[in-house]
């Protein structure tokens, strides 16, 4: 388990659907369906919610993305109030298993998926970026209480 900040993760909120288009030739790709991710490692997108997406990576122009979004939605920095876990290997699974309502052992939770769930009354937002990799991105003031129970559960206690 790697825990780290969340780096400069943007809230795209889109109102209608005449935001996609311009906010597509921004990124460089299609924003994604629901429960998918879209992109790489340099500029990502993932869609959690129905009209919410979060875009993050180095090659993320975010006066570019507003620019895109115009009157049609919001671009709103979040990164500052999230912790991002990195889970790896072959336990992940199990891992969020423990203390939470979804079914992070369903294998159609594959890579390029996503999930915004509740482990251990926290709202958690997962992605799958390989079969051995999940990302959690976890709001900062519920963080410590959730990163001891994860290490607790690790831990066979």
């Amino acid at each position: 388990m790697i825990v780290g900040d969340a780096g400069d993760v943007l809230a795209l909120e889109l109102w209608d659907g005449a935001g996609a288009g311009p906010v597509a030739a921004a990124l460089g790709f299609a924003l994604p369906a629901a429960g998918c991710s879209a992109g790489d490692d340099v500029c990502r997108a993932m869609r959690f919610e129905p009209n919410v997406w979060l875009v993050e990576g180095s090659g993320v122009d975010a006066r570019a993305l507003a620019a895109a979004v115009a009157g049609h939605g919001a671009v709103t920095a979040i990164g500052g109030g999230l912790v991002r876990v990195t889970l790896c290997g072959a336990a992940w699974r199990a891992l969020l298993m423990h203390d939470g309502v979804f079914d992070a052992e369903d294998v159609g939770f594959a890579p390029g998926r996503t999930a915004a769930t509740v482990i251990a009354h926290v709202a958690v937002r997962l992605h799958v970026v390989r079969e051995d990799r999940c990302d959690a991105l976890v709001p900062t003031s519920l963080a410590d209480g959730l990163l001891a129970r994860w290490r607790q559960v690790a831990a066979g206690v």
